[in-house]
């Protein structure tokens, strides 16, 4: 279990998360939702520690150890180096030298899971091929491929249905929501109302502060919809669902 107690998160003078507290659960597939700089990234970043809190705490069951250990992390497309020359394997690969190191080779038993990953993700006909060469589509899949060779408890995804297509994104949400019904703590940030409210167990609208989380039937209300995309209401607290 992942929670954030009261966070709030600075850049400068540009305040990008403003006492937030959610509850992320293993099992649970959730997305994180709200307009540009609401600091639905931020949030992401600082559970994982990548970015510092200036007040508040992240709090992560004992289980989970280092987030940093048990966490698979899929950042946006576009912050990625894409001219970089390794193949679609070289990038699965990173998910498993992530996880043993570096001084660590590779053997038998991660080979065989990366393949696993990328018949998962439906680019195994694609291995031997440059990532600069992909599609949209096909980065975006190569990436979770990558998240899936980590075998990692938590899975964090920052907007992974951008630039995709609808049989790809069709694809995406069901294999993160498979991963949720194994057991895993699944939380995705993303524009896509629609597709969060048919995939997701649970939403989290965010304002730069926490505007509600619950199932979709709770927090899809006028309020709430008004309270998060509402410039008048950027970093106002609404009740929660």
């Amino acid at each position: 279990m992942i929670e954030t107690d009261h966070l709030s998160v600075s850049y400068g003078a540009q305040v990008a998360l403003q006492d937030a507290s959610a509850r992320f659960v293993p099992g649970q597939f959730s997305a994180v939702i709200g307009p540009n700089g609401a600091g639905k990234s931020t949030l992401l970043k600082t559970i994982l520690g990548l970015v510092t809190a200036s007040s508040g705490r992240v709090n992560v069951s004992a289980d989970l150890g280092d987030l940093r250990k048990s966490s698979a992390y899929v950042p946006q497309q576009q912050t990625l180096d894409w001219a970089f020359p390794v193949t679609v394997w070289d990038v699965a690969m990173m998910g498993r030298t992530a996880r043993l190191g570096w001084l660590r080779w590779p053997g038998r038993a991660d080979r065989d899971i990366v393949l696993d990953s990328l018949e998962q993700t439906e680019v195994e006909g694609l291995k031997d091929r440059p990532v600069q060469a992909l599609s949209g589509g096909q980065r975006q899949r190569v990436l979770l491929a990558r998240m899936l060779a980590r075998r990692a408890e938590v899975l964090l995804l920052d907007e992974p249905l951008t630039g995709v297509d609808a049989a790809t994104q069709e694809k995406i949400m069901r294999l993160l929501q498979e991963q949720a019904r194994a057991g895993r703590t699944v939380v995705m940030v993303t524009h896509d109302l629609e597709a969060a409210a048919r995939w997701c167990d649970q939403l989290l609208l965010i304002n730069r502060t926490v505007v509600a989380q619950g199932t979709p039937e709770q927090v899809y209300t006028p309020a709430n919809i008004e309270c998060t995309f509402s410039s008048s209401h950027l970093g106002h607290t609404h009740a929660h669902a």
